[in-house]
């Protein structure tokens, strides 16, 4: 039995007034750092010990990462282990993804909503092929129409919940018209093949919510609580799924923050949960404000920078940490210099303070950044990985074996057929499957239908025949191995140890009988690498087998293709850690190094003249900043190359919107000097006397004319150092903000 007071014996009193809620909404503002995770763990088991069904409580997070250390975290605390075989009837809580929840609904009302429940999930390299298919078909340039771009249109369209009809119908401009031809071609071709896309997940189980209502209201009922993580997250198509779960019962409960919401560009609404307290009037309202991961000095700086935002949920982030040292702000000649200075630094604090190389991180706004600071690190033989996501699921001999699998699963899939069918090499030419393609457009049949009636199919040698039966017979013994219980798959897995999983069994059949395994040995004996990545393949099914025995190569597929970037990230096994500031999120590292603060940079270019963009940009530096636990690292380049062109750059303004007094300014330009001790308010000092020469040049009701927008008269001056800027309100092309150092505005008069 839980010991309710026990749960929360260890907790502050707002974590405990967050854990001991029961009925009805609340709303958790959980600062950076306060133990959100802990809270939300605490608080399912409470709920189990209020006599709550554990089967009826859904908590939701971003990735299986996440889910998965919640996971564990329960289990301790409930005493028993959660096995979760990715269905909905399971007497124990559900923790998984929004991804992972709707492929459970899907799966289990398939024939109630019009699926098959051995569909396909397409990643993101073979979604791009139907798209291009889909161009080709349609006759389309993929100059005129990158597939990438439409892609995007597309997938942001799924995530407002937008079908290829809605999409047609408020489609404006050619454009638009286009994509829409593209969108409904590429659903079609999904179809075809029985598979979803990522975005479909949402976007079929919302339909289902609003077509089958009797679909809905078992899932209500199934689940009464409801909790969900990192809610700033949200687009609409979650937000919608969370609402109409919790309409019934209106037992829900969302954490997060929205100094954090950092991923509007993929759909994110920050207004999900800026408006909770309007979608549910009656909630509660709980506040976790003491950080436990960063010193104070780390912890000022981000307060004071994020405190600029608008658009935020007022709190006061405070720790009982040491105070710090302050936070060393490089100011670099040139990016070479920069790397230089930063790698130094880490070197240091390795040397001299013991930090071991995996205590460290390296982030950076754009990829494009990392490429100086490898170079650094290398001469310097600092060891590094860099975590660009799902890197080991996106290697060729990987995505070979997972499409033979994907062909057993589902002989619809043309993607993973095409990718196998000659994979390695049987006879079965380009111009074969050409042959087969026609075959199947002129017949009314699927790919896999045409490659299953090959005699019939005039044109085709005798050798091509041969292999096509021979491969055709293959996917058909392995789907008796992956789906039968009968004798005939009693004698295929008798080849194989009969300890091991269904999965795995299949999986081990699979690489010998394809000739994969042998192929990969020719190509470079037992030690290759690629051989190695399937046996670490090998590995994973045999891992899902040991926690599934009841489940199957379905279930595994629809597992793996969920694995998100972050999940990808592991123990980089003594290595300085390179990453994108939002692939940063979520994580945490004693020592933390910051790239490339300048204007175009952090924030980004597209923020120019966009306060909300640039609100998240600021997010985005805030998310950065909280990342680090004891030692900061911030640096900017006065020069950096930019397509083989040295250009000067402009600081960031977030520069000037941290505290002052917590940065530790090395000036490594030789510009400008300043005396010892004088370093708190060098970078205001600057900023102040920047701003002074942009801006004193104008002053309010000031006529001044634009080359390309005319005469205007200026409204409004902001001083931002050298991003100092000026709303002009012009005669003809309206109210413009400008950046002074680049508007080069003339005054008129």
């Amino acid at each position: 039995m839980i010991d309710a007071q026990e749960l929360v014996a260890d907790l502050t009193e707002p974590q405990r007034e967050a854990v001991r809620h029961v009925d009805g909404p609340l709303l958790i503002i959980a600062g950076a750092g306060s133990g959100k995770t802990r809270v939300l763990t605490r608080r399912v088991a409470h709920l189990v010990s209020q006599g709550i069904p554990a089967s009826s409580i859904l908590a939701i997070t971003f990735t299986n990462k996440a889910a998965g250390e919640m996971k564990q975290r329960i289990e301790k605390l409930l005493g028993r282990g959660i096995r979760d075989f990715g269905r909905l009837d399971q007497p124990w809580p559900t923790i998984c993804t929004f991804h992972s929840l709707c492929l459970r609904i899907l799966r289990h009302y398939a024939p109630q909503i019009g699926l098959a429940n051995n569909f396909s999930i397409y990643d993101s390299s073979d979604q791009n092929k139907v798209i291009k298919d889909a161009l080709k078909t349609l006759e389309l340039s993929t100059t005129n129409f990158p597939p990438g771009t439409v892609h995007a249109k597309i997938s942001n369209a799924k995530n407002q919940l937008i079908s290829p009809a809605d999409f047609t119908r408020s489609a404006g401009d050619f454009y638009s018209k286009t994509v829409a031809r593209v969108y409904e071609k590429y659903q079609k071709l999904l179809a075809a093949s029985n598979a979803l896309d990522f975005d479909d997940l949402l976007l079929r189980a919302v339909q289902a919510f609003r077509d089958q209502p009797t679909v809905l209201k078992e899932m209500q009922e199934r689940f009464s609580y409801i909790l969900i993580d990192e809610y700033q997250d949200t687009n609409r198509a979650q937000y919608v799924l969370a609402h109409v779960l919790a309409q019934r019962h209106k037992n829900i409960c969302v954490v997060g923050d929205p100094d954090q919401s950092i991923y509007a560009w993929r759909g994110a609404d920050i207004r999900n949960i800026m408006e909770f307290e309007q979608d549910y009037p009656d909630a509660k309202v709980v506040r976790l404000e003491q950080n436990y991961r960063s010193t104070k000095t780390i912890l000022s700086i981000a307060s004071k920078l994020i405190a600029h935002n608008r658009q935020r949920k007022d709190k006061s982030l405070w720790t009982e940490n040491d105070q710090g040292e302050k936070a060393t702000l490089f100011l670099a000649g040139d990016e070479h210099d920069e790397a230089h200075a930063v790698t130094q630094r880490l070197k240091e604090l390795k040397d001299k303070h013991g930090y071991s190389w995996n205590q460290v991180a390296v982030f950076y706004r754009m990829n494009s950044l990392s490429r100086v600071m490898e170079d650094a690190l290398r001469k310097e033989n600092v060891p590094y990985y860099i975590a660009r996501g799902v890197e080991f699921y996106n290697r060729k001999e990987i995505k070979d074996v997972l499409a033979y699998l994907r062909v057993v699963a589902n002989p619809s899939d043309e993607v993973s057929l095409e990718r196998v069918a000659n994979t390695p090499a049987r006879g079965i030419s380009d111009g074969t499957m050409k042959q087969f393609a026609t075959y199947a457009v002129g017949n009314a049949t699927s790919l896999w239908g045409a490659l299953c009636d090959a005699e019939k199919i005039s044109g085709l040698n005798a050798r091509a025949i041969k292999a096509c039966k021979g491969f055709v017979e293959q996917v058909i013994g392995w789907r008796r191995m992956a789906f039968d219980d009968g004798e005939e798959a009693a004698v295929a897995a008798d080849m194989f140890t009969k300890s091991k999983g269904r999965v795995t069994k299949l999986m081990e059949a699979v690489v010998r009988q394809s000739g994969l395994e042998d192929f990969y040995k020719k190509a470079g004996g037992e030690e290759q690498d690629e051989l190695g990545n399937i046996n670490e393949l090998i590995s994973s099914a045999a891992e899902y087998d040991s926690g599934n025995p009841d489940g199957s190569v379905v279930d595994y597929l629809a597992q793996v293709s969920l694995v998100s970037d972050t999940d990808a990230l592991r123990d980089n096994g003594g290595a300085v850690t390179m990453m994108t500031l939002h692939a940063a999120k979520g994580l945490e590292f004693p020592v933390v190094a910051m790239i490339g603060l300048e204007e175009g940079c952090l924030p980004h270019a597209r923020a120019r003249g966009n306060p909300e963009e640039l609100e998240e940009e600021r997010r985005l530096c805030f998310v950065g900043i909280t990342r680090a636990q004891e030692k900061l690292i911030i640096s900017k380049a006065a020069y950096r190359t930019i397509r083989g062109l040295r250009e000067r750059t402009v600081a960031s303004p977030f520069l000037n919107e941290m505290s002052q007094q917590d940065l530790q300014v090395i000036d490594r330009t030789g510009v400008e000097s300043f005396s010892e001790g004088d370093e708190d308010g060098y970078i205001r000092q600057r900023m102040e006397a920047e701003s002074e020469r942009l801006g004193g040049q104008f002053k309010r009701g000031q006529l001044v004319r634009h080359k390309m927008f005319g005469l205007g008269r200026v409204a409004e001056i902001t001083p931002m150092g050298s991003q100092t800027r000026a709303i002009i309100e012009f005669n003809t092309a309206g109210s413009k903000t400008l950046i002074l150092e680049y508007a080069k505005l003339e005054a008129v008069g």
